[in-house]
Order: structure tokens, then sequence, then C-alpha cells
């Protein structure tokens, strides 16, 4: 239960870290209910005020993360809140009232314009920014090592490679075959809530990223798999690549800062 609670509170902090549209959506409710505002929406009000209250709270946001199952992550939660609406509501009421005064139009306008500033900083405020050059140089790199692949056997392989290579190896060539793709690692591409992966493709993704588990279990799920090329990063342990050159059946050669190995099967 612990870890549950932290992992709910680790989600609130990442979540208000990538943004604060929450910080406006709390502040939209607190005027809505001190101005009275929530006559005709009082229903409305209340359903949002309890939900965005449930996925704050860390105790209600695990029963929430627990109703809508373990596939799914922390902020999926707040699809439950109509966070939108809510927060187009109390701008709209708010510039409504500062408006009504007729005789203060510059202190209004002045108003308005804080009010658009203060979206806009918080819509993307404690977002991490997008390395644009250094994702189009990791593409640029898995490319050359693919079609380096690719002049070597030219009729096509199945590839089994760290996930920066494996992640762009489609865009080269469709003779270029993978025993799992992007989907793996980023679940939000699957097509189908539950459409995963089974635990043989799953256990190769583990050992090549993170190097868990067993090595011969995952040299011989690639096999079986179908994979004749791997490429184990360079930086990997020398007697680690000795075990994979054995369990694989394949000898060891260096291509730029990977190691290689092709199959008896190729």
């Amino acid at each position: 239960m612990t870890a549950l609670l932290h992992n709910a509170w680790a989600g609130w902090q990442d979540y208000i870290g990538g943004g604060k549209t929450a910080a406006l959506l709390i502040a939209s409710l607190l005027f809505l209910w001190s101005g009275r505002r929530y006559g005709e929406q009082k229903a409305f009000l209340a359903y949002v005020s309890a939900m965005t209250a449930g996925c704050i709270l860390p105790l209600t946001a695990v029963l929430l993360m627990k109703y809508q199952t373990n596939f799914y992550e922390y902020r999926w939660i707040w699809s439950m809140v109509p966070v939108t609406a809510a927060v187009a509501y109390g701008t709209v009421a708010f510039l409504g009232e500062i408006w009504e005064d007729t005789k203060h139009p510059v202190r209004a306008l002045c108003a308005s314009a804080l009010l658009l500033a203060a979206y806009l900083l918080c819509g993307g405020l404690g977002a991490e920014g997008w390395d644009r050059q250094g994702e189009e140089g990791r593409r640029q790199e898995a490319r050359k090592m693919v079609e380096a692949l690719l002049e070597r056997e030219p009729e096509g392989f199945c590839l089994w490679a760290p996930q920066e290579v494996m992640e762009y190896a489609r865009e080269v060539s469709a003779r270029v075959r993978l025993p799992y793709g992007r989907d793996m690692w980023d679940t939000s591409l699957a097509g189908y809530a539950y459409d995963t992966y089974g635990e043989g493709p799953r256990a190769m993704y583990l050992w090549m990223e993170q190097g868990s588990g067993s090595l011969e279990e995952a040299a011989e799920l690639a096999l079986e798999t179908g994979v004749d090329c791997i490429l184990l990063p360079g930086d990997m342990a020398v007697s680690s690549v000795r075990k994979m050159e054995e369990a694989a059946g394949a000898e060891v050669q260096q291509l730029g800062d990977y190691y290689l190995l092709v199959t008896s099967g190729q």
C-alpha cells in the first residue's frame, strides 16, 4: 500500500511539473465557489471539485488508479476531470465580472491581459524542452547503422538492437524486420489498450536496455523469434559479449560503436 501511495504522489508531482493547468483549475474552482457563481452549474462544479480532490489526494488517487487498471499511468485518471470546461467556465465568469464595471475599462483590459499572460505561462511552465537537434542526431546515427547493415545483408534481416537503433530502423527500409517496435517502450502507440507484447519480446527488451534477466534466455528467445542480426552496445562488458556470441552461435564483429552478430541462419 505504501508503494501505491508513493506512486500516486509521484504521479501528481510529475503531472504538475509538466504544466500548470492544475493550478488554473483550482483557481477557477475557488473563484466560482467563493463568488457564488455556481447557481446554474452547481452539480457540474460539485463533480469537478470532487474528482479534482480525488485525483490529488494520494489515497483516493490510488483507488482511481486501481479502477482504471494498472495498464494506465497516473496522468490518465485526470481524463475523468473536465479540466478545459471548468477552466473555461471560470475564465468567462471572471471576465464577465471585471467587465461589468464600465467605469474602469482600462483596469478591466489590464486584468484581461494579465490573465492571458498567466494562461500562456501555465500551459508549458516546467515542461521539458524538445531537443530537436539531439533527436535528429540520434536518428541520423541510427539510419547510418541500418544502412551499413543493409549493405552487408541486402536481402533484409530481422534486427534486435538497442532502442535508439530500433526506433528508426523501419524508416530506412521495409526489408528490416523487428521482434518488437516502438510500442514496446511507448505504450501510447499501441493500437488497443490491451494490445501488449508477450513475455518473450518483453524479456528481450529488458535484457537489451537494462541488462536484467538471463542472457542465455534472451538469446534463445531472439533466435526463436527469427532474429538473425544482433547489435550490442559498444560499452557492454566483454564477458557479456562473449557469452552472447556463444549463445547465438555467431562471431562478433565491430560495426561503428556496436558489436554485430549475424547468426548462422542468415
